[in-house]
């Protein structure tokens, strides 16, 4: 089996949303819910997004967004580094199939928008909810570091304990 990094296609859109559905089924990500999977993975700051592919089948994708005040993770950012969103990127929508889990692809999805970030001069910065575990290992094992715990709010007044996580490039 061939694991390749390609930037997101709109083909890739249908697969992607299957995909999103399942990793909602099983982990609750995203915990807004997936009513409408394909609009979600549409990103309206997006910089890129990525499709993680084995076989020549979607089975991941991330997207790097511009940063803005009403981001939670940007304005954690800012205020630890005192430094202007605008060298700031965030990391979005990232997510691996469950079967195909342990294969590298979000490792790999996240060197893409790292690598992406970096080319741009921009920093990361991102938010992720205190339950998802198996993101928080792999974001500290790729060097992010804890800078800020917030509270994600969403839905009808629903909220979800969060942290956020900074890479500098």
């Amino acid at each position: 089996m061939t694991l390749t990094i390609r930037p997101r296609q709109d083909e890739d859109l249908p697969d992607l949303a299957a995909v999103l559905v399942r990793v909602h089924a099983q982990d609750g990500y995203p915990v807004e819910g997936v009513a409408d999977p394909e609009g979600w993975l549409r990103h309206p700051n997006e910089l890129q997004s990525w499709t993680a592919v084995e076989d020549d089948k979607p089975i991941g994708q991330i997207t790097l967004t511009r940063a803005t005040a009403e981001d939670d993770a940007a304005r954690a950012w800012q205020g630890h580094t005192g430094d202007n969103i605008a060298h700031l990127a965030i990391p979005v929508r990232l997510f691996v199939d469950p079967d195909h889990r342990g294969s590298g692809a979000g490792r790999l999805l996240m060197k893409a928008a790292s690598d992406f970030a970096r080319t741009q001069g921009l920093a990361m910065a991102f938010d992720v909810m205190i339950k998802d575990r198996a993101a928080i290992r792999l974001y500290e094992r790729l060097g992010a570091v804890r800078i800020a715990t917030l509270t994600h709010h969403y839905g009808d007044g629903l909220t979800e304990p969060a942290s956020v996580y900074a890479i500098a490039n």
